[in-house]
């Protein structure tokens, strides 16, 4: 089995969340505050912040693979560590180690799967990549509506066994995972050796002067778009506002189900549009979702807010990854691809940290109204800094894509 095959496989199997529609219900019947669970966030960002530039470094010298290996098996250890210290300590230990976890598998499984795609002569890259992540998206719309239809019928007992399938699942696509191949380009200029030091000036040189990649990392940072935020806090905002129970899985499902059909579809966007004018658009639409959710909370709106938001999280990621990858060579693909994530993590932190203080003192409802001017005046500055650039192009322009 070739490794596209192999990563759309483990995809699926990663994509098996099914502690999702139930973990804040869990964390809050053992005493665990709402704003505990936000903060576990900033936790989480924080340590793959300060691993992501060491792992990607130790990904390009030693192989992506045990990266990828490696950031599975640290995950489902850290939801293991969920059930057994239910506690705010236990809460943040766990996602530390998640975080961990999310260093080695930052940049480590785009950079395998973009060298793959290289090497299988398919230079779609945008298509594979979409591919890959609405696979995950399948295994998600599966498992969160399997969750909500057991916790339904098992109430709070069934929060232990879904969290334990959730971590086994885990464990699996790290299993598999020790079965791709390896692609671990050398340096082409041997006289600049092949050390992680030399890896790394020449990826942090590449991103400052290449200036579509460092005008990408400024609009990304500009448009964090609360993802996680929304993922921990939308089950407590619809029981508040009497939506059926019913949907706290199946809202889920359905949100991933339309993002699986747009992601895959992703790469048409181009043929229409240009880069910055997909990133308005959609930036534009999650925008005003937060502060529809926000504003009108008829279970209705609540209901189509989150479905179109959930579709639309993922519809640049695979166009900008395509973009960035274009631009960068093999030996280093990984660093450069874990620093432009560093970049993003250090101010996710930051950003973080405000939704939680936001919530303590605010509520749910002002926070998603903040996150959604955030968006909304975040994107206006990037749109600018695009145009300003004049950096972007038809990635699928064969004659100019650079592809590493």
């Amino acid at each position: 089995m070739s490794n596209l095959k192999k990563f759309n496989l483990i995809g699926f199997i990663n994509g098996f969340y099914f502690y999702v529609p139930i973990f804040t219900f869990f964390v809050l019947s053992k005493d665990i505050s709402l704003t505990a669970v936000i903060i576990a966030q900033v936790f989480y960002s924080f340590f793959t912040f300060m691993g992501e530039v060491p792992t990607g470094l130790l990904a390009d010298k030693f192989g992506q693979k045990s990266s990828i290996v490696l950031g599975y098996m640290i995950e489902a250890l850290g939801l293991f560590l969920i059930v057994l210290f239910p506690t705010t300590a236990g809460l943040y230990v766990a996602y530390s180690i998640r975080g961990v976890a999310g260093s080695f598998l930052s940049g480590s499984e785009e950079a395998l799967l973009y060298e793959s795609a290289k090497r299988s002569g398919k230079k779609k890259f945008q298509k594979i990549y979409a591919k890959f992540l609405s696979n995950e998206q399948i295994g998600i719309i599966i498992s969160t509506a399997v969750a909500g239809i057991i916790y339904q019928q098992f109430g709070p007992s069934s929060f232990v066994p879904l969290i334990v399938l959730n971590a086994i699942f885990i464990f699996a696509a790290g299993c598999i995972s020790l079965s791709l191949k390896d692609y671990r380009a050398k340096i082409k200029d041997e006289a600049k050796g092949s050390g992680m030091f030399n890896i790394l000036k020449e990826s942090t040189s590449l991103i400052r002067r290449n200036k579509t990649i460092f005008t990408l990392t400024l609009v990304g940072i500009l448009t964090l778009s609360g993802e996680y935020f929304l993922q921990f806090v939308y089950q407590p905002h619809f029981q508040t506002n009497n939506v059926p129970l019913i949907w706290i899985g199946l809202v889920f499902s359905l949100g991933t189900l339309m993002s699986v059909v747009s992601t895959r579809y992703a790469y048409l966007l181009e043929k229409n549009l240009s880069l910055e004018k997909i990133l308005l658009i959609l930036n534009i639409v999650l925008g005003l979702g937060y502060i529809i959710m926000a504003v009108f909370l008829h279970p209705i709106f609540l209901i189509a807010s989150y479905v179109i938001m959930k579709g639309t999280f993922n519809l640049q990621t695979p166009i900008v990854s395509d973009y960035i990858n274009s631009h960068t060579k093999s030996a280093i693909r990984t660093t450069v691809l874990s620093t432009v994530s560093l970049v993003r993590r250090f101010f996710q932190i930051f950003i973080t940290l405000s939704l939680a203080l936001f919530v303590n003192l605010w509520g749910v409802r002002t926070s998603f109204i903040i996150q959604g001017l955030y968006l909304i005046v975040g994107i206006a500055v990037g749109y600018y800094l695009l145009v300003r650039c004049g950096c972007t192009y038809k990635v699928n322009d064969k004659q100019k894509l650079k592809f590493g």
